[in-house]
């Protein structure tokens, strides 16, 4: 019996078929694998797929297209890694560049704030007393309770001597009162030392003002030891209890070296 290849129909056929096959097959190369052309060809022919096309498109990840980067293995628990997080500002993390991280160290945590003052007047801050200790005092404040200079051993004070019935007192004290709030969490007191022997004037002037310092009153003999000529008269105690500015009656002119006198002695405070 003769097979069905050997008939010459059947052979002529599948010569027609190879020759079809020949000349409409196409090598699967990259860049050339069919998907939609998206553009809903009437006679709907495949078109030849372009890889950069699916950048940005919904055929992205599809077949023909790139595959996703590997996430890296999973942890213990299975899952995938957590994706980096994202600087809100935008900047690049610099531990993951070593070129971008700062040159310079970042500041101390316990640095001082930029001075309120920026004009010094060299001259002041020189009167009498600077380099002696401040006078022991035990006082009471507005509400009775007592308090020595033992209270603050170990800050930098600021002890201004005032009094209700003093015009200039009133003005600078609400000054000095504001750098106390500035500095104070750096190691700064404020103690106002009233000659007022009632509480009453005296209280209703820091509330008035709502003044953060530590004010004392019933000191006008403590305040008669210094023998100041003028009134309010002011110093800046180390954190030992020298003297190390002083400032005999109200000028404004030299909040800007008071300032720095302060400034000094909380600096050496803190490098020690």
């Amino acid at each position: 019996m003769k097979s069905a290849a050997s008939k010459p129909g059947v052979h002529a056929s599948i010569v027609a078929a190879s020759v079809v096959a020949l000349l409409m097959g196409c090598p699967k190369t990259a860049g050339t694998v069919p998907t939609w052309d998206g553009g809903g060809s009437p006679d709907g022919v495949l078109a030849a797929h372009d890889p950069a096309a699916d950048e940005g498109s919904d055929f992205a990840n599809t077949a023909g297209s790139v595959p996703p980067a590997d996430p890296g293995p999973a942890d213990d628990s299975g899952a995938a890694p957590a994706d980096p997080p994202v600087d809100p500002e935008g900047d690049a993390d610099p531990a993951a560049d070593p070129a971008a991280a700062p040159t310079e160290p970042a500041p101390a945590a316990d640095a001082l704030p930029k001075p309120v003052y920026s004009k010094i007047d060299a001259s002041c801050g020189k009167d009498e007393g600077v380099g002696t200790k401040l006078k022991p005092f035990d006082l009471r404040s507005v509400d009775g309770k007592s308090s020595t200079n033992k209270t603050y051993a170990g800050r930098v004070m600021l002890v201004n001597f005032w009094g209700t019935w003093c015009k200039p007192c009133l003005k600078e004290l609400p000054e000095f009162d504001q750098l106390y709030r500035r500095y104070r969490k750096h190691g700064m007191t404020l103690v106002a030392i009233a000659t007022d022997e009632d509480p009453g004037p005296v209280k209703e002037y820091i509330d008035k003002r709502k003044l953060a310092a530590k004010v004392l009153i019933g000191a006008e003999d403590y305040a008669g030891q210094y023998g100041s000529p003028k009134f309010p008269f002011t110093f800046v105690v180390d954190e030992r209890g020298v003297i190390r500015a002083s400032y005999r009656g109200y000028r404004p002119e030299c909040m800007g070296k008071l300032e720095a006198d302060l400034r000094k002695q909380l600096e050496a405070r803190a490098a020690k």
